[in-house]
């Protein structure tokens, strides 16, 4: 998927997660989650997030490739753990971003492989990345959070 249907999704499920979990405070709980909604893709040196940070792409792309570790489930649910005894918003909101970046890859035809490298079994899709099918799922993803967002205001 591309970084804007990631980082739409990712605001779509904070907007769901905000009543869910009962969060109090909703801006910094839907920053987090859109910015883990883009974070595993840091493992792919073009995508926005490695462009953005190009010496740790480059570093966590040669050691774990693209779509391997950084596109398992350890990761956010390490970073959960840590986080939630920390500030439990926090973790629920790195949990929640992260996990929508990896169903919405899941959904593609390249796959995840969710519990790599203990498990080498991929998941796969039937989304091609930026096609016309994302980019029609991106407009509902944005009516959804349009339909969402008048409901709070």
């Amino acid at each position: 998927m591309m970084y804007y249907t990631h980082l739409a999704f990712g605001f779509l499920v904070s907007l769901i997660s905000i009543n869910i979990f009962n969060i109090n405070n909703k801006l910094l709980f839907i920053l987090i989650t859109a910015l883990f909604s883009i974070f595993p893709d840091i493992d792919e040196r073009s995508s926005k997030i490695g462009k953005k940070y190009k010496l740790a792409s480059r570093i966590i792309n040669f050691l774990f490739g693209h779509r391997g570790f950084f596109h398992s489930i350890y990761i956010p649910l390490i970073l959960y753990f840590i986080l939630y005894n920390i500030i439990n918003e926090i973790g629920i909101a790195v949990l929640v971003g992260y996990f929508s970046h990896l169903l919405m890859d899941a959904l593609t035809k390249n796959g995840i492989r969710p519990l790599y490298p203990i498990i080498n079994r991929k998941i796969n899709g039937f989304i091609k990345t930026n096609s016309i099918l994302e980019k029609i799922i991106f407009l509902i993803i944005i009516l959804l959070i349009l339909y969402l967002l008048s409901k709070y205001f």
